[in-house]
């Protein structure tokens, strides 16, 4: 089903490290116009290994990030909406409970599988340029990371992997600059995804997300960032390696002043980078494409065509 022109609708993705709203106008699949966005920085799977629930904290301030989302929804008018919460709220015990708070601010949640969550990322990313013959599409989030990639028979494939930067920044101290912790945490995921295979057709390698678009920043040396200049933006693997170690080597109170660093990225960007490059390594391909749109983008896809 394609949508009409001037179908204006909204997406939400509440996510393990950010929440983020897009309002757009949807014709065919893609976005003609971005009417308004915003995102919120809030952390929300902190802890979630230790404990198995959401945060005090992080719980109050997603669930206030929502309600200021809703006000944006009614200024805007806006009666289509689809609303996902990934991992975080997927795994936790009170998963439930963030569910009904939300609703209390206005807010329908839906909790999304895995399968789902690829499903839509591909949507959103190719809503937002041509992903070229035999992409492969890699998210990592804060909980979760996905690997989506057409089949020989043309179905999609998706896989959701609880591996992501927030349970990283859990694991590991990333705020140190230390090498011993950088080759750690490179080994622990190098195990964790032992047993993924990736077809040997894969053309072009397209990351979306936190740490990939934030590595499109660094690599321009961003001082505003604009979504249009890092949509597509290629970067190779070489460049990917330097800003890695560039990251890494800065003190923590130090990352801030690298030009493109995303705030409340500082320690979550080195797993991210880590994560990308062992999926790249099973490929046989140099240069990743990143993707500004992904989840949020394929949510208000699917909303408009609702």
């Amino acid at each position: 089903m394609s949508t009409k022109k001037n179908n204006i609708a909204a997406g939400i993705d509440i996510g393990s490290n950010s929440i983020r709203l897009i309002i757009a106008e949807v014709e065919n699949n893609k976005i003609k116009n971005i009417i308004y966005q915003e995102k919120a920085t809030t952390r929300l799977a902190a802890n979630i290994n230790k404990t198995g629930i959401l945060q005090e904290e992080p719980f109050n301030k997603s669930i206030n990030v929502l309600a200021g989302f809703r006000k944006a929804l009614n200024k805007y008018n806006v009666e289509k909406i689809k609303t996902v919460a990934t991992s975080a709220v997927r795994e936790a015990a009170n998963g439930k409970e963030f569910i009904n708070a939300a609703k209390n601010s206005g807010i329908e949640i839906s909790i999304i599988s895995g399968k789902e969550e690829g499903m839509l990322e591909y949507l959103g990313v190719c809503s937002g340029f041509d992903a070229g013959r035999q992409p492969l599409i890699l998210d990592v989030g804060g909980g979760s990371s996905e690997i989506i990639y057409m089949q020989d028979n043309n179905e999609l494939h998706t896989e959701s992997h609880k591996i992501g930067v927030v349970k990283m920044a859990d694991m590991f101290d990333f705020q140190k600059s230390s090498t011993e912790i950088l080759e750690k945490c490179s080994a622990y995921i190098k195990e964790f995804f032992k047993d993924v295979t990736i077809p040997n057709n894969i053309q072009n390698f397209i990351a979306t997300a936190g740490t990939a678009t934030t590595l499109a920043a660094i690599d321009m040396e961003m001082t505003e960032y604009d979504y249009n200049k890092v949509n597509g933006y290629k970067i190779t693997k070489e460049k990917v390696i330097e800003i890695l170690n560039k990251v890494y080597s800065t003190p923590y109170n130090k990352r801030l002043e690298i030009k493109g660093m995303d705030k409340g990225r500082e320690d979550l960007i080195i797993p991210g980078i880590l994560i990308i490059l062992e999926i790249l390594k099973k490929t046989n391909l140099n240069i990743i494409t990143v993707s500004d749109f992904g989840l949020r983008e394929g949510a208000v896809v699917r909303a408009a065509n609702s």
